[in-house]
This record gives C-alpha cells, structure tokens and sequence, in this order.
C-alpha cells in the first residue's frame, strides 16, 4: 500500500511543478501594469456616450489576454493579471480614486476566479491523469 502511494506521489509530482517565476513571469508582470494604465487613461478620456463600453474594456482586456497567456503557461498569465491589478493602485493615488479602485477590484475578482479555474482544475485533472495511469500497471 505504501509502494501505491508513494508511485501516485510521484507521478503527481512529476505532472505538477513546483511554482517557478522566471524572467517571463516578470515581464508579464511589466506589460500587466501597462496594459491597465493605458486603458485606465482611456477611460478615463472616453466620452459620456461610451463610458459604460470603456469601463467594461477592463474586463475584456484582463479575461481574453490572460486567458490565453495562462494556457501557455499559467504562471506568465498570473504575473499579467497581478501586473494589471497592481497598476490600479497607483493610479488610484496620483490620478483617479474610482478608476483606479475600479480596476484593481475588477482585476482582483477576475485574478481569483480564474485561478479557481486554472489551478484548483488543472491539478484536478493532472490528479485523474495520473490516477488513470497508475491503474493501467495493476
């Protein structure tokens, strides 16, 4: 029984990896902050006419691009939506408290849920892979 838990513990280890920031996590990071103050100036100078479309940019630009980063690699999409998030804190103080605020919270929530979604199911199903695997040699 042992030896069986030990083999499950192995190739779990082997399917996860430990959390590894490189330099690409970082620079993700960097174009996070970007990305969110360029749009946080765009909202900011929209017209009345599209101003809800503009607030609603926020979420478009955390959900579709850290979506696809993170299936590269889940970590880089990460360091983005952190990168955007972190970017509505100065933003808040120097330029604009709702804007600011608005796009930390939003980024903050969309953070939270997707990594429900990326880590809490993708070892879910690394966890059935390796289960699988290992009661294909018994």
């Amino acid at each position: 029984m042992k030896e069986k838990t030990k083999s499950h513990r192995n190739e779990r280890d082997k399917a996860e990896k430990d959390l590894s920031l490189n330099v690409w996590t970082f620079s993700f990071v960097i174009i996070g902050f970007v990305a969110s103050w360029v749009n946080m100036t765009f909202i900011q100078d929209a017209p009345r006419s599209i101003e809800v479309l503009a607030f609603l940019s926020i979420i478009f630009t955390t959900m579709i691009p850290g979506v696809i980063i993170a299936l590269i690699n889940r970590y880089w999409g990460y360091g983005y939506l952190i990168g955007f998030a972190s970017a509505g804190i100065p933003f808040l103080i120097i330029v604009d408290l709702f804007i600011g605020g608005y796009t930390f919270a939003t980024t903050l929530f969309i953070f939270i849920i997707l990594w429900l979604i990326f880590w809490k199911a993708w070892r879910s199903l690394s966890s059935i892979r390796t289960g699988s695997l290992a009661e294909e040699h018994i």
